[in-house]
């Protein structure tokens, strides 16, 4: 395997990460300490959104491949155009992350 291929497999990797392996860790924390599920939820939803934002502002490839593969496209690490990318998704599912994250900060505040 090249150095390029090597590459983009990472890039590949960590676009799966950002779109669903999250998801698994936060399942398989959230099982380990059932007693802390709001918080561990409130949390990796506010992780999740800060890492999209992030990630969209600074042009990292594994972002724009996440977008991709959200709109059931091929995943292209080395053809990268953001203009392609809608600011609802790189900006409207962070928030709505960020804010329902916060509120379930709250509400485990407030039933502890």
């Amino acid at each position: 395997m090249s150095k390029g291929e090597a590459a983009t497999k990472r890039v590949i990797a960590l676009a799966y990460f950002h779109r669903y392996g999250w998801i698994g860790t936060m399942t398989g924390l959230v099982l380990l300490v059932p007693k802390q599920a709001l918080d561990i939820v409130g949390i990796c939803f506010i992780l999740f959104s800060v890492w999209s934002v992030v990630g969209y502002k600074l042009k990292w490839r594994h972002i724009y491949c996440s977008f991709q593969n959200t709109h059931r496209k091929t995943m292209t690490p080395y053809s990268v155009r953001w203009q392609q990318v809608r600011k609802s998704d790189a900006y409207g599912v962070p928030f709505v992350f960020f804010v329902s994250g916060l509120a379930l900060l709250i509400l485990a505040i407030l039933y502890e």
